[in-house]
């Protein structure tokens, strides 16, 4: 990973020109760029980034690649100071400058990557003992002082990986196929499997967090949320999913708690249709390594599974579960059970329905050209995988 402090770090389209390519990745390959062409890729995908396709032309060079995807962090104000909050710009520079091929799974190549050192290292350490410490009006308070301060950062993150321009991307906001989340699922299970109750690379940085950290954070959001959320989504999800919803408020601790427990494997963090990308050749790319984490594999598959599918999809949901657990203890898993796996999930539907609320609090998820809103997309198909009887 590279670290330049006192040179130049391009933020924008408009300075990932020749000069600088040439200069990062010329010797790479031998050769030097001659022109570059950009394009914005994944608009309204990407809430934490921005995506742009940089189209290069070479004089000379080996094996240069002609097109690569350049990730900056967000323009808009409130996502890039969650980003920083949540540490996603350093953390994914580090996953695939550090740990790209020990994870077990199909990421795109690191071509280069720089970063402005973190100024305040001891402040993560801070916030998180306040959000720990402090009743949830406090933890408002102090989450509001720490996203004001990610929106004044002058941290620069950049990242250059190979563009996968022969792949399927699928659609989030149209849903997936069975098909689509069978694959997704088995490779799911792979990667947990590779990853299961390995220290090494669950400690390697101490910004790799588990699935269930500051809790009050996501309970403070909530509380401070809920009434513009229920004004917006009530009549769509019913006075019984609303209570729903308040029950997990009150429960979240333990249910955080619970899904740090091991067995516990590496989490991708946001394992979603939009951040796989299906090549011809039947090889599943892995994208968006922002929040990987650890924690119960039933919290992913959860997650996997309601974003990805319509509720209508409930009747296959057994299927969907055997298949990821056969593959799961196919790849030498021994110490989770199946019910352990529906235990799980069961529980993250709930949680994830809560989060449907902070979520809409913490982050600017409208998306442009008249498409729908993704919270609304989301909304309607995760609450309608959960189990109002649990």
């Amino acid at each position: 990973m590279a670290r330049r402090d006192t040179q130049h770090i391009p933020q924008t389209a408009a300075e990932l020109d020749a000069k600088w390519f040439t200069s990062v990745i010329g010797s790479k390959y031998g050769g030097v760029i001659t022109g570059v062409e950009t394009e914005p890729i994944g608009e309204g995908v990407g809430f934490m980034g921005e995506l742009h396709r940089c189209n290069l032309t070479w004089e000379g060079g080996d094996a240069a690649p002609t097109s690569v995807i350049a990730k900056l962090p967000s323009k808009v104000a409130k996502n890039r100071s969650l980003g920083e909050a949540l540490a996603v710009y350093e953390r994914e520079i580090w996953v695939y400058s550090e740990m790209r091929g020990e994870l077990g799974i199909l990421m795109p190549e690191f071509i280069h990557a720089e970063l402005d050192p973190n100024p305040a290292p001891w402040l993560e350490t801070f916030f998180v003992f306040l959000f720990e410490k402090l009743p949830i009006g406090g933890v408002s308070w102090v989450l509001d002082r720490l996203l004001s301060l990610g929106v004044k950062s002058p941290r620069r993150y950049l990242l250059v990986m190979e563009d996968i321009a022969d792949a399927r991307p699928p659609s989030q906001v149209a849903g997936g196929s069975i098909n689509d989340a069978l694959v997704g699922l088995d490779l799911l299970a792979r990667f947990h499997a590779h990853n299961w109750m390995n220290r090494d690379r669950r400690d390697a940085n101490p910004i790799l967090w588990s699935v269930g950290r500051t809790p009050k954070v996501l309970q403070a959001s909530y509380r401070r949320n809920r009434g513009a959320f229920v004004d917006r989504f009530g009549s769509l999800i019913g006075e019984a999913m609303i209570a729903k919803m308040d029950e997990v408020q009150e429960r979240l601790p333990l249910f955080a708690s619970q899904m740090e427990q091991g067995p516990w494997t590496l989490c991708h963090g946001d394992y979603r249709l939009d951040n796989l990308m299906f090549r011809p050749n039947g090889e599943t790319v892995v994208l968006d390594w922002q929040a990987l984490g650890w924690g119960r594999a039933g919290w992913e598959v959860a997650y996997f599974i309601t974003t990805a599918l319509e509720p209508h999809h409930r009747d296959e949901e057994q299927m969907l579960l055997r298949r990821y657990h056969q593959v799961l203890i196919g790849e030498g898993v021994q110490d989770y059970s199946y019910e352990d796996l529906v235990d799980d999930v069961t529980t993250t539907k709930a949680v994830l329905a809560h989060r449907m609320v902070a979520g809409d609090d913490l982050l600017d998820t409208g998306m442009e050209g008249g498409q729908p809103d993704f919270v609304d997309v989301l909304v309607q198909r995760v609450v309608g995988w959960v189990d109002l009887e649990e």
